[in-house]
């Protein structure tokens, strides 16, 4: 009896140790990880512009976002999911995505939407009710703003994503490095976080 309790006890503290050994994670993608893909739009973060839908987007960054409406003077709205806080591949930050919505369903939302709160930027941000955010749900995503908590430097960026085709300053002090070929630019800033921003071919022209 002695023996087979012994033995219990051993098993269960293998068990035990056996669960406390991490399994392996298959590695996140990373912001430099970006594919041309064959209808000229890129795919980063797993999210193919133009095609991946905001359902299948939380369904790879596993993670579930907010949406909301954009509005400013002098420009057209824009939807828009965004994480607050996510982790990829080990480098935490904000994610925003854009979704492609027609103006005929945008107006309707907005005039459903349950109250407008002005942002630092001086836009306009709408809160969606459960109806819209269920609409929005198979919206394509079109963009992706990225900005991480670490601020990258001109070496790191650089040595991740190459030669700039442009670097140009910013009306607030920053340099704006555009990478055409690949639907990035990236916003530099010695006291403020970096951002990226991915886009689709087409969509300068639709904002």
């Amino acid at each position: 009896m002695r023996n087979f309790i012994i033995g219990l006890l051993l098993t269960i503290v293998g068990i035990a140790s056996l669960m406390l050994i991490p399994s392996k994670q298959a590695p996140a993608p990373m912001p430099w990880e970006i594919t041309t893909m064959a209808d000229g739009n890129i795919m980063v973060f797993d999210i193919h512009l133009g095609t991946t839908t905001y359902r299948q987007a939380q369904e790879s960054l596993h993670i579930y976002g907010k949406t909301g409406i954009f509005t400013q003077e002098d420009k057209a709205p824009t939807v828009e999911a965004f994480f607050n806080s996510i982790n990829l591949g080990g480098l935490s930050g904000k994610l925003v995505l854009n979704l492609a919505v027609a103006e005929s369903q945008i107006n309707d939302m907005l005039s459903h939407a349950a109250e407008a709160r002005l942002q630092p930027s001086g836009a306009h941000r709408y809160v969606l009710d459960n109806r819209a955010n269920a609409a929005l749900i198979d919206a394509t995503v079109i963009a992706i703003t990225y900005i991480p908590s670490v601020r990258l430097d001109e070496e790191m960026v650089h040595h991740r994503f190459g030669e700039a085709e442009t670097i140009e300053l910013d009306e607030n002090g920053g340099t704006l490095w555009s990478y055409p070929t690949i639907g990035l630019i990236i916003r530099l800033h010695d006291s403020e976080k970096s951002i990226l921003q991915y886009h689709t071919i087409d969509f300068v022209t639709r904002t």
